[in-house]
């Protein structure tokens, strides 16, 4: 009996103290998020694949995660733009242990390239079989000047009983 009763205080003990409070994590994958000139040009100016690995701690029947957003964060932490907003607006119950990943949809960041193919000086008409590779070596020489070494923060947050966030840094190599 006395066990039985011990047994009962620290699950009293553990729930007082917050230890089973439900909660959704969240970790990007990679971190950090490596760009190249090349890999720009290859992906069409898309970054690399990102994946959220989202785990579960503590216990509810009833847990509401409301949404989940991103921004990308400069070096002296001012957004480029305004928060990506999704509206999950989800109740579930929670349970520990338990990991999903999710693969971000593909994200643009030619907006953020002040940087136009055809002002380039190429010298070749579009259809010479050169023009590619000298396209290709304008635009390292443009990335090189003007992005190469920046290093900015990708922070997403998910919202809910119990908000949760991470952060990745994406680097220009």
């Amino acid at each position: 009996m006395k066990r039985f009763g011990l047994i009962v205080v620290v699950i009293v003990a553990v729930l007082l103290a917050g230890c089973l409070a439900p909660k959704v994590n969240v970790k990007i994958v990679p971190n950090p998020i490596v760009i190249t000139a090349e890999g720009l040009l290859d992906n069409d100016f898309f970054l690399p694949e990102i994946k959220l690995h989202l785990s579960t701690s503590g216990i509810s029947f009833s847990y509401t995660i409301e949404e989940a957003n991103a921004v990308v964060l400069d070096e002296n932490g001012d957004p480029l733009f305004d928060p990506k907003v999704v509206e999950i607006d989800m109740t579930t119950p929670i349970a520990p242990g338990i990991k999903i990943t999710e693969t971000l949809p593909a994200i643009s960041v030619e907006e953020f390239f002040d940087f136009d193919e055809s002002d380039l000086d190429i010298g070749v008409p579009i259809d010479d079989e050169q023009y590619e590779e000298l396209k290709k070596q304008e635009f390292t020489a443009y990335y090189e000047d003007n992005w190469q070494g920046k290093v900015y923060k990708l922070v997403v947050n998910i919202t809910g009983k119990n908000p949760t966030k991470d952060e990745a840094e994406i680097r220009f190599e």
